[in-house]
């Protein structure tokens, strides 16, 4: 078969089209990577596994704090404890459910939530 009968590729066009690409992958790989950058970021602790479930940690952080002044004795290693039993086999909406319908409410600074909202907001307070 002869050069003339095959299709001629341009190679400036495929040059533009390949370059063109590596600029949007990597301009998704910064947006990917930028976001982690502007999250805030947490030290490690021993109770991270349950503050996972938390979607504002710091928000909670706050309502831990006076959830913590009105109760001096807070047991965090109990709470830590009870809480991991509590998400074994359900998830946060489920318990939280559970605590609305049997009526495990506390109150902190005028608010009344769930118990177990409460004390994953302490855990978050305490942890930091």
């Amino acid at each position: 078969m002869s050069v003339a009968g095959k299709a001629q590729i341009a190679r400036r066009p495929l040059l533009m089209s390949l370059a063109g690409a590596a600029g949007l992958a990597v301009a998704g790989a910064a947006l990917f990577e930028a976001r982690g950058l502007f999250a805030p970021h947490h030290p490690p602790s021993p109770y991270d596994d349950l503050l996972a479930q938390l979607p504002d940690r710091d928000s909670a952080a706050r309502i831990g704090a006076a959830y913590l002044s009105g109760h001096r004795a807070f047991d965090i290693a109990g709470a830590a404890r009870e809480l991991r039993k509590r998400f074994a086999s359900h998830s946060l909406a489920a318990v939280l459910e559970n605590d609305l319908s049997e009526a495990h409410m506390a109150e902190a600074h005028g608010w009344v939530l769930p118990e177990t909202l409460l004390a994953l907001c302490a855990l978050a307070a305490k942890a930091g």
